[in-house]
This record gives structure tokens, C-alpha cells and sequence, in this order.
């Protein structure tokens, strides 16, 4: 374990001498989430152990936030910005992987387990009473359910019953008023290389979902197949139609656009008469979204008037684009520098994937940093978190070291960030644009 020396800023030193005092109960807790991966919106048992720990800290601690989420809070007794720590509760499903809980499928292969590790790492920083004599404003600790944007159709029920209006957790703690008075946002994700780095990110693809269903005529396959409507021909040629578009796309745009096929037919020998489909389309910015929606729905409308189909498009707002403020990014990186050296730190290119700490970042300075130590590719079978202490206790005592620069001498840090930056939408906006993308239409094709 790297322990800070005593060079270090003596208010940080307390900080980090209380992270390393709890190190092994903060990775054993990772470790325990990792193996119990719970998908979005289920992160019953993940909620309950991270709360017990914040209040184990003294927060004052809130739990059942959409759903699962929870939120530790420290207000230092002193006027000052609000700074949020985040930490991501849920699994993604894929059962191949070794870990997997054999039930569920579900498995901690983007390494949201810790995620939690380091935002509990940097609460067991800054709730030291000699960190906090020294800061200004309050800070909240908020493990958000439901960052990937899987089980869609789950999500949608919850939905339709009123327990939910959007599908992924940081929209709903935005929509709940959980950010109206919190003004800057930080989180360390894991990153599928095996180096010892802390980079922040520069930004993200944004997107939306699509649910499609294609509505032919069914019939016998063999005998009289000119009798039915073949909806998984539709569907095909409309992924076809898709493919096509792709030189139609700006380069700088980075537009990525996949589909599925969720149902193919009901059995071999009859017409598929009832065809879905699901579909995720990224991009850099929210205009490239919408012109790639407009390509892809006259797609899906082509192929369904082309086999006579019909075809239910529904789209949901999925994420927005991610631009993490770099003032932001640049604090973080002398905390970087000071405990692991220079080499440690630098840029994340753009990454053609979305997150929802994008939608964050449309509101707020937000930074989302990328930890080292991991190996095999992330979503996938062979992801697997090699160095612990750097994940959890290194990227917490970064975290932490981040606040404590942003809230000491009086908050002047925070507010010098505040105050420059020029968000890209108002509270009210984001929640109207991401409620503008969700619509349902029926299209005849005959």
C-alpha cells in the first residue's frame, strides 16, 4: 500500500491516514460487491451494505432513491459549494464470465464495484474531523443505480407502473431534485488496462434507445409463403438499410449505430409475423443523435413499405453527450501527480461509448477519471480488476485529495470553477430535451 508521506498538505495526510486505515474493509467491501452483481434498479443488497458504511462514518444517510440509490452527506458547518462523489451500484449480464451469479447472469464486468470501493475510500477521507475543520460547503456521497442501459423492457414496466420516468439512475436523481443544489460532480471508473494511472476522461458519444417491432402476415413457410408478410425480411433489410448509411456520417460525429433482432418469429415452418428489434444510435453531440434518428427512421420505414410490413418505432432518451470540464480534470491531475508521479495521469481520448455522468456533465462541472489496473476487455468475460489497492484506496485517496483542494481556503477553488463555467443546459432544459426524444409511431408500409 503507498501511504502519503509527511510532505504532504497536513489536512490531505489526515485524510489519507484514515483511508489507509480502513483499506482492508474498503476492499474486502469491493470484493464482496463483486461477487454479488446485481443488475439495474435490483442493487438491493449492494445499497444496503454502502449505506451501512456511510453511517458507519457518521453521514447522515438516505437510501430507496430511485429505487436503490443512496446518498451520504457531510455538511462542514460552513457556507460553500456542494461537491458530489459518485459511485455506480450496478452489474452488467453476461453469464459467461467466471463470476457471474448463476442465477441472474449478472456480472461486474465494467467494474462499478469499485466504483463504490473509492467513493466510500474518499468518505472515509473527508469524514475526518480534522479535514473538515479546514473545508467550507458540503459534500454527498451518491451511489446511483442503473448506469448501463440494459433490460430494457424490465426498466419499461417500472416505468409504466410510476416507479420510474427515465431508465437509468442519474437521470432519475436529476428528475428527483437530488442535484438542484449540489454544483460540482466527481467519479473514478475502471479502466481495462493493467497500468497504475488516474486519467480523466475529455468526453463521450451520447445516445438513444430504440424498440422496434416489425408487423407482417403469418403463413405457411413451406406451402404458401406468398400468402404471409414476412416481418424478419423487413427487419433485415431495414438493418441493411442501416449498415448503408454509415458514409453518410461525419467522421467527427463518431456516429455508431447497432441493432439487434430480439425476436426473430414464432416457429421455422410459419411467416415471422412478429419481428423486434432493439437498437442503440451514438453520437458526439445531440445534433449528430437527431440527424442519425431522422436517417435511420426513414430506414426502418423504407424496409417495412418495401415488404408491405408495418412498423412500431418507440424511442427513449438514453444518455447525453459527456464534456468533462477540463479546469476540472486539471485540479484532479496535481492530486494524480502527488501520489502516483507524473506518468500516472494525462488525457482519455474521446470514447465512442456513453455514459450517463454525461448527462452530468450537461448540468455542472463534472470530471469522470479512468483507474489503471484492470485486465481483459470491459462488458466482456475476461474483465477482471488485478490491482485493488490502486482502484479502491489510490483512486479514493484521489478523489478525496480533489475535494479538499476544491473546499479548503474558503472554497475558492470550487467557486473559481463555478463561476467559469458555462453550463450547456439548465436543470429545466435537460430534463425537457431528454423528455423531447421519447415517442411511439405506427407506420404502415402497404
Amino acid at each position: 500500500m503507498v501511504t502519503s508521506d509527511k510532505k504532504t498538505d497536513p489536512v490531505k495526510f489526515a485524510a489519507f491516514e484514515s483511508i489507509d486505515a480502513a483499506s482492508s474493509s474498503l476492499v474486502d467491501l469491493s470484493k464482496d460487491i463483486w461477487d454479488h452483481p446485481e443488475s439495474g434498479f435490483r442493487e438491493h443488497r449492494t445499497a444496503g451494505i454502502t449505506a451501512n458504511y456511510l453511517r458507519k462514518l457518521g453521514l447522515e444517510t438516505r437510501e430507496n432513491i430511485a429505487i436503490t440509490g443512496v446518498v451520504g452527506k457531510i455538511d462542514t458547518g460552513r457556507a460553500g459549494p456542494h461537491v458530489a462523489v459518485w459511485g455506480e451500484l450496478d452489474s452488467l449480464i453476461v453469464p459467461e464470465h467466471r463470476n457471474a451469479d448463476p442465477e441472474t447472469g449478472a456480472a461486474h464486468v465494467c467494474g462499478h464495484h469499485i466504483q463504490i470501493g473509492n467513493m466510500l475510500a474518499a468518505a472515509a477521507g473527508l469524514s475526518n474531523s480534522e479535514v473538515l475543520r479546514d473545508l467550507s460547503g458540503s459534500i454527498s456521497f451518491m451511489a446511483v443505480p442503473a448506469e448501463e442501459y440494459i433490460e430494457i423492457e424490465y426498466r419499461e414496466t417500472l416505468r409504466e407502473s410510476g416507479e420510474l420516468e427515465f431508465l437509468a439512475g442519474k437521470q432519475e436523481f436529476v428528475k428527483l431534485g437530488e442535484l438542484d443544489d449540489v454544483d460540482i460532480s466527481l467519479l473514478t471508473h475502471a479502466s481495462p488496462t493493467e497500468s497504475r494511472t488516474l486519467r480523466p476522461g475529455v468526453s463521450h458519444n451520447g445516445m438513444i434507445a430504440k424498440t422496434v417491432r416489425f408487423i407482417g402476415r403469418s403463413a405457411h413457410a413451406g406451402g404458401q409463403p406468398h400468402l404471409g408478410i414476412n416481418a424478419l425480411n423487413a427487419a433485415n433489410l431495414a438493418m441493411q438499410g442501416i449498415a448503408l448509411l454509415r458514409e453518410t456520417f461525419q467522421d467527427d460525429d463518431h456516429v455508431r449505430i447497432h441493432p439487434i433482432i430480439t425476436r426473430g418469429g414464432a416457429a421455422v415452418s410459419s411467416v415471422p409475423a412478429n419481428v423486434t428489434m432493439e437498437m442503440f444510435i451514438r453520437a458526439a453531440t445531440v445534433e449528430a443523435i437527431k440527424d442519425a434518428e431522422q436517417k435511420v427512421d426513414r430506414a426502418l420505414k423504407g424496409a417495412a413499405m418495401t415488404i408491405e410490413a408495418e412498423v412500431e418505432i418507440s424511442t427513449s432518451p438514453g444518455y447525453m453527450p459527456s464534456l468533462f470540464y477540463p479546469p476540472l480534470c486539471e485540479l484532479y491531475d496535481e492530486s494524480v501527480i502527488d501520489l502516483l508521479g507524473e506518468e500516472a495521469t494525462g488525457r482519455m481520448p474521446h470514447r465512442t461509448s456513453s455514459t450517463d455522468m454525461g448527462d452530468i456533465s450537461m448540468i455542472m462541472p463534472a470530471m469522470q477519471s479512468y483507474v489503471g489496473g484492470a485486465s481483459g476487455r470491459t462488458h466482456s468475460d475476461e474483465f477482471e480488476i488485478t490491482d485493488w489497492e490502486l482502484d479502491v484506496i489510490e483512486a479514493g485517496k484521489a478523489l478525496a485529495s480533489t475535494v479538499i483542494d476544491l473546499l479548503a481556503d474558503d472554497a475558492a477553488k470550487a467557486t473559481e470553477i463555478i463561476d467559469n463555467f458555462d453550463a450547456p443546459l439548465s436543470i429545466k432544459e435537460y430534463l425537457e430535451t431528454l423528455r423531447g426524444f421519447r415517442r411511439s409511431e405506427r407506420w404502415a408500409g402497404a
